[in-house]
């Protein structure tokens, strides 16, 4: 929604966007990672999303604890997967491409999801602060549910008690719910603390943060300042 003042004396015109019910924005990264045109089996240094999606950017990086390399990788899936954590990149890999469902880029091909304690996906917030409404995961190239898995989400531990069983565009996938605040800059990160299957972030719903109703009284003001001042005039 916009709301728009203006005021008769200076001509002075505010818009203010809003959020409103039904505004989130669903970053489908299953459905980005199918074969077929999408970006599968592809590796980011970092991984931007705003060349590939519409809404707020977050810029997504991986790490590993127990990696010896200084340098993780983002790491797309294809099939019924979606985003993991890559430790090292194949030889010669095409890092920072889409692939479009090229050969796997992973060093070994098995770790290409979320796939212990030790990973970590890291998002900031580049373009605005936002609100992460939800995160949906899936372990469906594993033998243990997601289910059986817990996680760490911006110092939150969230798990099978958490997780609904809510379908993005492939089978298999949990939605937690969150609904906190990821100001301007600032990072949140993912990390699983039990289970560890080889699980994989399905998508991100995030959603603009509601402007304060001071600002909407603001405006008001500015609206009866100028209303004030025409009818001054016409007196």
């Amino acid at each position: 929604m916009t709301l728009r003042i203006k005021t008769a004396a200076g001509g002075l015109l505010l818009s203010l966007g809003m959020a409103t019910a039904g505004s989130a924005a669903t970053y489908d990264f299953l459905a980005a990672a199918n074969a077929g045109g999408g970006i599968g089996e592809s590796i980011y240094a970092t991984y931007d999303t705003s060349p590939f999606f519409t809404g707020p950017n977050l810029r997504i990086t991986a790490s590993a604890t127990d990696d010896d390399d200084s340098d993780q990788f983002v790491y797309f899936d294809n099939g019924n997967a979606g985003i993991g954590v890559c430790k090292d990149a194949t030889s010669g890999a095409s890092i920072g491409t889409a692939t479009n469902g090229g050969g796997n880029q992973c060093d070994p091909a098995s770790d290409d999801g979320i796939t212990s304690v030790s990973e970590t996906l890291t998002l900031e917030a580049t373009e605005t602060s936002v609100i992460i409404e939800s995160l949906w995961f899936n372990a469906n190239h594993d033998n243990d549910p997601v289910t059986a898995a817990s996680y760490m989400i911006n110092g939150v531990t969230y798990d099978s008690g958490d997780m609904i069983a809510d379908n993005v565009s492939g089978s298999g996938n949990y939605r937690i719910d969150l609904g906190f605040t990821l100001a301007f800059g600032e990072t949140f990160s993912i990390t699983p603390t039990s289970g560890s299957p080889n699980s994989y972030m399905s998508a991100i719903a995030v959603s603009a943060v509601p402007v304060p109703a001071a600002g909407i009284l603001l405006l008001t003001a500015l609206g009866g300042l100028g209303l004030a001042r025409r009818r001054r005039r016409a007196a």
